[in-house]
């Protein structure tokens, strides 16, 4: 996700002078092109989409990060940066060909209506959906929609009576916090996923939330955390330096300087500071852990970011669709460029691949050599990634629709909540052997695998799966953290 202003302009055509005379030009041959092909191409020709075609391979030759967005994707593609949609309020998923409710967020339409977790529902709009071959996309089409309006519901409930609901749409929070927690006695941790439009409102109150819970120091987990827009970023890093340092300037050949300081106090000036970072760690997040490098304001812990550092200026098109045009490159304060190199020669987009097989991201020594010019933020400390979190037969099992199923029926056959705490649940939760064992043989996996550390691994996904159900959306954030290779050396800095 790119970062970019929330200005917008429109493009038109130049009515002046000589401008008009190449422009014209130019766009006349395109049209003759355009029209030659409709009348004579041996096959059948969708002209808008030959032409998004041409925009989208044109943009490419620019940079990796200048895009077109057609109009009928626009409003998807923004909603994560909006920070918010029309819908009704649940957490879902396709079980069996069955939607069903794993989650219902609190005060929203669903809520109120009465739906809870575990429900099914079995027609939308007296239309069956239940074993039509249901996908996520059409479950989002159908429930998805205009604030106010109403959708009708058919819901089998887990006593296998019958239900039917109406819902009016309501406005659904796209949260930018995954989880905000005390996780020892004077350290906080904040899991910050994207950087939209309400990151700066959310990212206060939960600073705030846990300064009142006796935090002194933080870890500012930004790992997977692709960026957003340009303010937000800015006003995240000024919660933490003093008034006046220099956050992250911007410069382009048609753009003038434009430079970004610290304003007021912000809430964590003083206490310390570690901040994650990995790979996927990208643009606006890259903003606020170059800010606070720069100004040793605290410890970047990981691995070398994605390296990021083009301005997207959007520009919406006369039909809708958008454009997303780089117009300047950002800088942090110690004026270093983090754009890691792209053109044809190089696999941009795939470039962790090559980080992995050289082996930078499994040994620090690698990184003793690399120019700045490779792009990204290097960490103050570096932290391997766990090339062994899972056996590979584990890894086999965890990432399937069948263990998915199998650890909601888990959950159905035991619905009560086993712990009141969620430490309790992560040193005290146990399970069967044979829970396991019949999992293998039903799924016709052979037994002789399930020795002890395999019995471990899928304790340990089991238990990822279950505290979402038991807790709420932030648990699993907060459950990792408890093995978690980075934020263990960041507790380690920090006490």
């Amino acid at each position: 996700m790119g970062v970019f202003s929330s200005a917008t302009y429109w493009i038109g055509f130049y009515s002046n002078g000589n401008k008009e005379k190449s422009y014209g030009s130019n766009w006349q041959n395109i049209e003759f092109l355009l029209d030659h092909l409709m009348e004579n191409y041996v096959d059948s020709i969708d002209r808008n989409e030959l032409t998004q075609k041409s925009i989208t391979n044109l943009l490419k030759e620019l940079d990796p990060h200048s895009t077109y967005i057609p109009s009928n994707k626009r409003e998807s593609i923004n909603e994560s940066l909006v920070g918010h949609f029309g819908g009704i309020g649940i957490r879902f998923m396709i079980l069996r060909d069955t939607l069903t409710v794993v989650d219902v967020i609190a005060g929203g339409p669903s809520y109120i209506s009465g739906l809870q977790k575990r429900d099914r529902i079995i027609k939308i709009d007296n239309i069956n959906v239940a074993g039509i071959g249901l996908t996520n996309q059409m479950v989002l089409k159908k429930l998805k929609g205009k604030v106010a309006s109403e959708v009708s519901l058919s819901v089998l409930k887990p006593n296998k009576t019958t239900e039917n609901k109406v819902l009016q749409r309501g406005l659904i929070p796209l949260k930018s916090i995954a989880a905000a927690s005390m996780i020892k006695k004077d350290i906080g941790y904040i899991k910050l996923s994207t950087f939209s439009n309400s990151t700066d409102i959310e990212f206060k109150n939960a600073l705030s939330t846990l300064i009142e819970n006796g935090m002194q120091k933080l870890i500012l987990d930004l790992r997977f955390n692709g960026g957003g827009y340009l303010h937000q970023a800015i006003n995240v890093a000024d919660e933490f330096l003093e008034k006046s340092k220099l956050i992250v300037y911007t410069n382009g050949a048609h753009s003038s300087k434009r430079t970004f300081y610290a304003t007021n106090k912000g809430l964590f000036e003083k206490g310390e500071l570690v901040v994650l970072v990995n790979s996927g760690t990208a643009s606006a997040s890259e903003i606020v852990s170059g800010a606070i490098q720069d100004h040793k304001r605290g410890l970047i812990i990981g691995r070398r970011t994605f390296g990021k550092g083009l301005v997207q200026q959007p520009v919406l098109l006369p039909d809708s669709s958008e454009l997303r045009i780089t117009t300047s490159r950002y800088y942090t304060p110690l004026g270093k460029c983090i754009q890691k190199p792209y053109g044809d020669s190089i696999d941009y987009d795939n470039d962790i691949i090559e980080r992995l097989e050289n082996g930078e991201l499994t040994y620090n020594d690698t990184l003793k050599d690399k120019k700045f010019s490779e792009g990204g933020i290097l960490p103050d400390i570096f932290s391997s990634i766990d090339t062994l979190e899972y056996l590979q037969i584990v890894s086999k099992i965890s990432f399937t629709r069948k263990w998915r199923d199998f650890c909601f029926d888990f959950y159905e056959k035991n619905p009560d909540k086993p712990f009141e705490k969620l430490k309790d649940f992560y040193e005290s939760f146990k399970v069967q052997k044979s829970v396991f064992k019949n999992y293998f043989i039903k799924n016709e996996i052979n037994i002789q695998e399930l020795n002890n550390q395999v019995l471990k691994d899928l304790r340990w996904s089991l238990m990822l799966e279950l505290c979402s159900y038991y807790y709420d959306d932030q648990a699993r954030y907060i459950l990792n953290s408890f093995k978690d290779k980075d934020v263990e050396k960041a507790l380690i800095e920090l006490e």
